[in-house]
C-alpha cells in the first residue's frame, strides 16, 4: 500500500497551529465539525511501565476548507506512523500537539480517521493494580487523538483489554458527550450494586475496612434521593442509562461527574469513626454535586471553559437544595453561610481575586480558572439571584434552559436570556454584569448623618463604583442595647435608613449580605460582649463573621480576637457556629508568637478535652496535632498519639499527627514513623506513607533532595502525596531553612500548572507558602513577583491569593 505524506506547514492554515486548543481553533471546528463519534479501543497491560495502547476510529461531518487539525498532546513517535484517511494511508505528522490532516484529504460530508498508537500516561492515572483517567478540561489528547473541546460532543464506544483479575467501569452511554467528560476506569476492585427506586446503582471501590464498606448503604440512599430530587426540581428525568461510581484512594479532586462511571476520593466517602458533622454534611453535599452535574455540566455543557463556572455553581446551588431534605432539622441558612460565604471571602478580600467569569484563550489554561470564587462565591450570587428574581420564577427559567439545550452547549448569556423570560421586571442581567462579570466585593459602612437618619454606603474597592444588589439588615446600638434589625436593600451607592436609637451600626445582623461590612469600636465592644445573649444562631455566626473580618481590616487586634473567641466558644452550642469559630482560633493562634502563642493553644487543647459538643473536642484536637509548637502541648500529645487515646482520631488523624510530631520532635523521629507504619493495614495507606514520611527526616541535605525530586513531574504524579510533602517541608518549624525553596518552587509554577490538574497549581502554592511567616520570605515572595510581569494573570491571581497572609502579615 502507497502512503502519502502530511507535508503541511503552520502558515497553510488559516487558523494557527498552537500547542494546546486556542479558542479561535474550537470556534472554526465548531462551526465546521458535527456528528462526532469515536470507537475506541485499549490495551492495558500489567505492568504500568508499559505504555497503554490505543486504536480508534474518528467519525465526523466537515464542511471546512482548511486542512484539519485532530488534538494531541504527544509525539508522532507514539503513533502507528500510518494513518487512514477516508481509506488512504497517510504518514503520521504532529506539529504544536496537533495531528494535520490537509484538506485534500477530506471531503465534505462524512469522514473516517482511523488512528492506532500508545497513549500518554499524563491523564492515566496509573498505579500497580489500578488506573483511572481524568480528562478535564483538556486531557482527553493525551490518552487519544480527538477534537478536545466541550461544543463538540461526541458518541463514544469502547473496548478494554484489561488483565486477568481486573474490573471495570466506563461511561457506556448512548448519549452525545464532550471528550472531557469520557472516562473509563479499570483494575483490582471490589463491585457492590443496589437498587434503589428501581434503579440500579454500581459502586467500585477498593476500601477493605467492613465498616467503612458499610457506609456503602448510606451512599446509594443519598445517591437515590439526590436523583429524584433532581428529577423533581428540573421536570427532566436522569439524562443517562446507568449511574455508577468509582472510589479511589489518593484521587486529586473531590469528585468527578462523568456520567455513568463518576469518580469520588476516598477519605470523603468512607468515613472514620465518630465523623463530625461537617464530615456527613460534606459527603452529602459531594454525593449531591456531582448527582446534580448530570443535568448542569453534562445534559447542558458550556460552549467554551470561560463558563466552566456554570456547570459548578448549580452543582453547588443544588447540592444546598438537596440537603435541605436529607438533614431536615440542620438550619440550612446557616448551613449555607457557612459553606459559602468564609471561603469566598478568603480569595475575594486578596489581591488575586478575579470575577467569576473569567477569559479564555487557550484551554491549556482553563485549570487556572477554577477556585472559590467559582465554586463559592458563585453560589452566593445565584442565591442572591433567586432572592430577585423569585424562586419560581428562577426554577421556571432553568427548566426552559435544560429542555432548550438538552445533550447540547450553551453559554451563561443564553441562560441569562432564559430566565429572563420569567419575571423580567428584574434584570438577570444587569444583576449579572457586576456579581459576575466584575472581580471583588464591596466595602460596607454607616455613614451617620445625624437627625436620625444615616446611610449605609458600599464603596467599590476598585473605585469604580459598583453597585452589588443585594440585602441585608442593620441594627443600631443606643443604651447599650441593640434595636430591631432594618432590612436594607442595596441598589445604589448610598442608601437612607432611619436610626431610632443611638448612632453605632452593626451591619449584616444576621449574616446574608456578602462584602466587608466596617464596625466602629462600639459595635466591635457590644458583639465582643453581649455575643452570648444572642439566641438567634445566624446572629451569632455574624457576629463571628463581622469580628474576624474587622479584624483582618486592622479594627481589632488578633490577640484580643482569641481571646474573644475561646470565650465565645466555651459558650457555643450550635455545632455550625461553634465550627467555623475553631477554624479562625486554629488560624488566629498560628499567627501568634511567643508564651501567648503557647498559652493559647494550652487553652484550646483544654477546651478539646472539656467543650460539650463532640464535634469541637474533635477539630481542635485535629487542628493542634497538625499544628502545635508549644512543647508542653505537644508532649500532650504525643502521649496521645503514642496510647492512640482518643477515640476522636481515626486512622488518618493518626497518621497526619505523626507526621507532625517527627518534626517537632526529631530525637525520636524515626520511632514515630516506624511506629505508625506499624499500624498501617492496606497496602494503599502504605504506598502513600513511604512517599509522604520521608518528608520528617530531619538530615536538611535530605529535605533538600526531597525538595529537588519534587521540581520534576514525575515525581508529582500522585498530587496529594506531592502536596503534603511539600507542605511538610515548609512546615512553619523549618522556616529558617525552608525560604530557600521559595525561588525555585515558584520558578516551578508554570511547569506545574502545564504537567498537573486543575487545582494542583493552588495546592502547589498553598504548601509552598503557608508555612512562612517571616519578613525575609515576604521580601523574596514579593521581589519574585515584581521580576515576572509576563506571568499569566490566571497563575499571577493564585500566587496573590495563596500568599495573603504572607504578603500582607509577614513579620
Amino acid at each position: 500500500m502507497t502512503t502519502m505524506s502530511l507535508m503541511m506547514s503552520q502558515s497553510a492554515s488559516a487558523v494557527p497551529v498552537e500547542s494546546g486548543v486556542s479558542r479561535a481553533l474550537a470556534e472554526y471546528r465548531s462551526a465546521n465539525i458535527s456528528d462526532v463519534s469515536y470507537d475506541l479501543s485499549f490495551t492495558i497491560p500489567q505492568e504500568k511501565d508499559k505504555p497503554v495502547s490505543f486504536f480508534e476510529t474518528l467519525t465526523f461531518r466537515w464542511l471546512g476548507d482548511e486542512d484539519l487539525q485532530i488534538d494531541f498532546q504527544g509525539q508522532a513517535s507514539q503513533l502507528d506512523g500510518i494513518i487512514m484517511v477516508n481509506g488512504k494511508a497517510v504518514d503520521a505528522r504532529v506539529i504544536n500537539e496537533h495531528i494535520i490532516i490537509p484538506s485534500r484529504y477530506l471531503r465534505m460530508g462524512e469522514n473516517k480517521v482511523m488512528i492506532g498508537g500508545c497513549s500518554g500516561d499524563k491523564a492515566l492515572n496509573r498505579h500497580d493494580d489500578y488506573l483511572y483517567t481524568l480528562f478535564v478540561p483538556d486531557h482527553a489528547r493525551s490518552v487519544f487523538p480527538c477534537f478536545d473541546q466541550p461544543d463538540l460532543k461526541a458518541y463514544f464506544t469502547l473496548e478494554l483489554d484489561i488483565p486477568d483479575g481486573w474490573v471495570s467501569i466506563s461511561n457506556d452511554t448512548e448519549k452525545p458527550i464532550p471528550t472531557y467528560l469520557f472516562s473509563f476506569t479499570a483494575g483490582k476492585f471490589q463491585v457492590q450494586t443496589a437498587m434503589r427506586y428501581g434503579r440500579e446503582l454500581t459502586a467500585l471501590y477498593r476500601e477493605t475496612d467492613p465498616d467503612k464498606v458499610a457506609q456503602l448503604s448510606t451512599v446509594f440512599d443519598q445517591v437515590a434521593l439526590s436523583l429524584s430530587w433532581m428529577e423533581r426540581y428540573t421536570g427532566l428525568v436522569y439524562p443517562f442509562e446507568k449511574y455508577g461510581f468509582v472510589v479511589l484512594p489518593g484521587y486529586q479532586f473531590g469528585g468527578m461527574e462523568h456520567p455513568g462511571c463518576i469518580q469520588f476520593t476516598d477519605h470523603e466517602i468512607f468515613l472514620g469513626a465518630n465523623p463530625s458533622p461537617d464530615e456527613q454534611m460534606t459527603r452529602l453535599n459531594l454525593i449531591a454535586h456531582e448527582t446534580a452535574h448530570m443535568w448542569f455540566g453534562d445534559l447542558v455543557t458550556m460552549r467554551w471553559f470561560d463558563d466552566v463556572w456554570t456547570k459548578e455553581v448549580f452543582a453547588n446551588f443544588m447540592a444546598d437544595k438537596i440537603s435541605r431534605d436529607q438533614f431536615p432539622d440542620l438550619n440550612h441558612d446557616l448551613a449555607f453561610i457557612k459553606t459559602h460565604y468564609p471561603v469566598a471571602m478568603n480569595t475575594d478580600r486578596t489581591r488575586g481575586t478575579h470575577p467569576i467569569q473569567q477569559p479564555l484563550d487557550n484551554l491549556n489554561q482553563a485549570g487556572l480558572l477554577y477556585g472559590s470564587i467559582i465554586y463559592h462565591k458563585a453560589p452566593i450570587m445565584m442565591r442572591k439571584l433567586e432572592q430577585e428574581k423569585g424562586a419560581d420564577a428562577l426554577q421556571n427559567g432553568l427548566r426552559s434552559y435544560l429542555r432548550k439545550y438538552a445533550y447540547d452547549n450553551a453559554s451563561w448569556d443564553d441562560l441569562i436570556a432564559e430566565l429572563d423570560r420569567f419575571a423580567p421586571q428584574h434584570s438577570a442581567r444587569s444583576f449579572s454584569d457586576v456579581w459576575v462579570k466584575q472581580q471583588g466585593m464591596p466595602v460596607i459602612c454607616c455613614d451617620p448623618a445625624g437627625n436620625g437618619e444615616a446611610e449605609v454606603v458600599q464603596l467599590d474597592p476598585y473605585g469604580r463604583d459598583l453597585i452589588w444588589k443585594q440585602r441585608f439588615d442593620v441594627s443600631f446600638i443606643g443604651d447599650g442595647m441593640a434595636t430591631s434589625p432594618q432590612w436594607v436593600y442595596m441598589d445604589q451607592l448610598r442608601v437612607p435608613i432611619e436610626v431610632t436609637s443611638g448612632t453605632s451600626a452593626i451591619l449584616n445582623c444576621n449574616g446574608e449580605g456578602y462584602g466587608r461590612f466596617v464596625l466602629d469600636g462600639e459595635a466591635i465592644d457590644y458583639l465582643s460582649g453581649q455575643w452570648e445573649t444572642m439566641s438567634d444562631e445566624k446572629n451569632r455566626y455574624a457576629a463571628v463573621l463581622n469580628l474576624y473580618e474587622n479584624c483582618l481590616m486592622g479594627n481589632v487586634s488578633a490577640q484580643s480576637l482569641l481571646d474573644t473567641f475561646i470565650k465565645f466558644l466555651d459558650h457555643e452550642h450550635n455545632e455550625l457556629v461553634a465550627s467555623t469559630l475553631c477554624s479562625d482560633l486554629i488560624t488566629l493562634c498560628s499567627h501568634i508568637d511567643g508564651p501567648y502563642r503557647d498559652h493559647s493553644e494550652q487553652r484550646l487543647l483544654d477546651m478539646s478535652r472539656s467543650h460539650s459538643l463532640q464535634s469541637v473536642r474533635q477539630m481542635l484536637l485535629r487542628q493542634l496535632a497538625v499544628m502545635a509548637i508549644s512543647p508542653t502541648v505537644v508532649a500532650q500529645l504525643y502521649d496521645i498519639w503514642s496510647q492512640q487515646g482518643s477515640s476522636l482520631l481515626n486512622n488518618r488523624d493518626y497518621i497526619r499527627m505523626a507526621y507532625h510530631l517527627a518534626i517537632m520532635r526529631p530525637d525520636k523521629w524515626q520511632q514515630i514513623l516506624a511506629t505508625q507504619r506499624g499500624r498501617l493495614t492496606t497496602a494503599d495507606e502504605e504506598n502513600e506513607f513511604d512517599f509522604i514520611s520521608r518528608a520528617c527526616d530531619p538530615d536538611q541535605q535530605v529535605q533538600q533532595q526531597l525538595f529537588n525530586e519534587l521540581l520534576l513531574a514525575e515525581n508529582r504524579r500522585v498530587e496529594p502525596w506531592a502536596r503534603t510533602m511539600l507542605a511538610l517541608l515548609n512546615d512553619p518549624t523549618r522556616e529558617s531553612i525552608s525560604n530557600r525553596y521559595l525561588i525555585p518552587g515558584l520558578d516551578a509554577l508554570e511547569d506545574v500548572q502545564r504537567t498537573g490538574d486543575i487545582f494542583f497549581p493552588g495546592y502547589w502554592l498553598s504548601s509552598l507558602l503557608g508555612g512562612h511567616r517571616s519578613s525575609e520570605a515576604r521580601d523574596i515572595v514579593t521581589q519574585w513577583i515584581d521580576s515576572h510581569p509576563d506571568i499569566s494573570p490566571a497563575l499571577m491571581n493564585k500566587l496573590l491569593e495563596n500568599a495573603y497572609w504572607l504578603l500582607e502579615y509577614g513579620q
